[in-house]
């Protein structure tokens, strides 16, 4: 929101004066489909051991101030913590102690509500509140701005807020007579953060760790996903989340398919109206007024297994659909991301004693950590036999007016063994294939799937290939193979190449083939192209993007997004027991030989093991001990 607003300016005379630095307002929920994560805790019924496990695997930035460091921290007779944190934020975001392991995804809920202001008729800095008029108040700041010469010069703005918070201007909806926006952030007053990541480092009971989410209520905007050292799973949704009644719930899904507010729900964003219908309600035991309780959160507690790949609380567990919930905390009963299904399937089967499981029917740390980066395609799972069936007898197929030869193509993915590894042949095709849909096609009946989504079976529906148009012989998925075809000549990409001839992720001068798939392979090992980060830093050289969808560029595809620290714990009667891999190393610096180590194991699906008890740390060949000592 910084820049809707610092660039917030009232009309002059009924225009407006549409500043610079204005970005979209689809920024404003852009992130709900960039950052995002796997997470899941397993208890007694799935491990091995009979203590809790946990993988976590958040999607974050290879480049930029939002990589993840790891540290293990001991402060005697305190607490004991490893795993890993963000630049600028003390204790462990991620990891376990001795009694509880636990992980984070970017939670689907609503954590900003905006507001349509409506002003008196040249009056732009006082508005409508039901039936008062209410001044704005307004801030002016002054800071020094360096010129094209180098001085600096003092610039002056002021900024405006209402009750509910700040004044924005969002292309295309500029401060304006006739629409002005003010935004209301459930953050604002999140002071307690390091309070509440060091309860969670400190807890010494999975009751102790969901007690500092009950009492503190700190988490700015992710799902928790934990396991206890006595083999049980939990999950909550604990973000802070605006408190509306039943009444303006129901008004705003009222008007939110029609006029301003449906510009605005289309991408996720509430649009609320200024009154005293729609403002946040008082919840006891609240963190602050306005939120929603911990207690009327979502949170669910199992035996078997919980998990979060970012869509909302629904279906943290398909045998235990959670409802109930204020929508805010995001939407229930509707269609599931592919990689949602394709986590919820992977566990599933391990419930069963099926899949990743083994002979013995349970989880171990080696088979949690296959199961991790086994790159299974729940989309090619779904529908690559119907395409093949599709294409299979055909010489050719025509696109925009040019023949497409499709036999070799048919073949290819005919062969492919339904997964994102390094040696797949067929996955760069399909990638392609899938990638000529719109992504949120996926979710639901339209362009691709015949069956629609059914909220009593979510991970199977939607599913089934859309069958060609028996009228005119149209056929929507051999037109998107056709298309594929020829992305991939004109990167110069054979139709056959293996995955990790052509993915890979640039580090220094050497470029590393990596597994993994986008988010319309439905693979869990999310590896993709993007760019979430305000440092500045360059940006590592990339080639000519041929094609946004799919990240692919004239050189392939060059990663610089997703897995990023990859964590295994089990808990046994000895303790914890926990791999890792951070995959873009431990040093930036090219010359350090943790440069590239961690990468290269990454690309070989491959883990090492976390030291946890000291006499491990010790018996370290690479162990180096420093002592700091301070000037008192």
């Amino acid at each position: 929101m910084i820049g809707a607003i610092g660039s917030a300016a009232p009309p002059n005379g009924g225009a407006a004066p549409n500043p610079e630095g204005a970005q979209h307002f689809s920024a404003l929920s852009s992130y709900r489909g960039r950052l995002g994560s796997n997470g899941w805790g397993l208890g007694s019924d799935i491990s091995s051991t009979g203590g809790g496990m946990v993988m976590g695997n958040p999607h974050f930035p290879w480049e930029g101030e939002l990589q993840l460091w790891e540290s293990h921290v001991e402060v005697a007779g305190e607490f004991e913590v490893y795993g890993v944190g963000l630049l600028g934020v003390p204790g462990v975001l991620i990891g376990f102690n001795d009694a509880v392991a636990w992980t984070h995804t970017v939670s689907d809920g609503h954590r900003v509500t905006l507001y349509q202001i409506v002003s008196p008729p040249g009056e732009p800095t006082r508005y409508v509140y039901d039936d008062e008029i209410r001044d704005m108040v307004g801030t002016e700041y002054t800071i020094d701005v360096e010129q094209g010469d180098g001085t600096l010069a003092q610039q002056s703005r002021t900024l405006w807020r209402t009750h509910y918070g700040p004044m924005l201007s969002l292309d295309p909806f500029y401060w304006t007579d006739a629409l002005a926006l003010s935004g209301r952030d459930a953050n604002i007053d999140n002071y307690v953060l390091i309070q509440q990541f060091l309860g969670m480092n400190r807890a010494k009971s999975l009751e102790e760790f969901q007690q500092v989410h009950m009492e503190v209520s700190g988490i700015p905007w992710v799902n928790t996903m934990a396991a206890s050292a006595d083999g049980r799973a939990w999950y909550m949704d604990s973000t802070p989340t605006p408190n509306l009644t039943q009444e303006a719930i129901d008004a705003w899904y009222a008007r939110k398919d029609s006029g301003f507010t449906k510009a605005f729900s289309d991408q996720d964003i509430w649009l609320l109206e200024s009154g005293a219908r729609d403002e946040w309600q008082d919840d006891p035991g609240a963190r602050s007024p306005g939120l929603v309780a911990p207690a009327n959160m979502p949170q669910l507690e199992r035996s078997d297994y919980i998990f979060n790949a970012n869509d909302s609380y629904w279906m943290t567990n398909p045998e235990q659909l959670l409802t109930g919930y204020s929508p805010l905390h995001g939407f229930a009963e509707t269609g599931r991301s592919l990689r949602t299904r394709m986590n919820a399937t992977i566990l599933q089967e391990a419930d069963a004693g099926m899949g990743y499981a083994g002979a013995d029917g349970k989880l171990d740390l080696d088979e949690l950590g296959e199961a991790a980066l086994g790159n299974r395609s729940y989309t090619g799972e779904l529908l690559r036999d119907e395409l093949v069936g599709r294409c299979e007898g055909l010489d050719g197929w025509e696109v925009d007016g040019q023949l497409i030869p499709l036999a070799e193509a048919c073949d290819v993915l005919a062969n492919w063994d339904g997964h994102f590894n390094l040696d797949s042949v067929g996955a760069v095709l399909f990638r392609e294939w899938i990638g000529d849909y719109d992504y949120g096609a996926t979710f639901d009946v339209g362009t691709l799937f015949e069956v629609p989504f059914d909220p009593t079976d979510p991970v199977a529906t939607p599913n089934t290939l859309v069958a060609a148009d028996m009228m005119d012989g149209s056929d929507r998925s051999l037109d998107a193979l056709g298309r594929a075809i020829l992305r991939l000549g004109q990167a110069g990409i054979a139709l056959d190449a293996a995955l990790g001839d052509v993915q890979f992720v640039r580090k220094g001068e050497q470029d590393i083939p990596v597994t993994g798939g986008n988010r319309a392979d439905g693979v869990t090992n999310l590896m993709v192209y993007d760019q979430l980060r305000s440092d500045l830093t360059p940006p590592i050289p990339r080639g000519a993007e041929l094609y946004e969808p799919t990240s692919l560029t004239d050189e392939g595809y060059m990663l610089n997004y997703g897995s990023s620290f990859m964590m295994l714990v089990q808990y046994t009667d000895a303790g914890p027991s926990a791999k890792a891999i951070l995959t873009y190393g431990e040093s930036a610096e090219p010359d350090s030989p943790h440069f590239t180590d961690q990468t290269e194991l990454f690309s070989a699906r491959q883990w090492r093991p976390i030291l946890w008890e000291e006499a491990d740390i010790l018996a370290d060949p690479n162990l180096v001990e420093y002592e700091v000592v301070g000037n008192d």
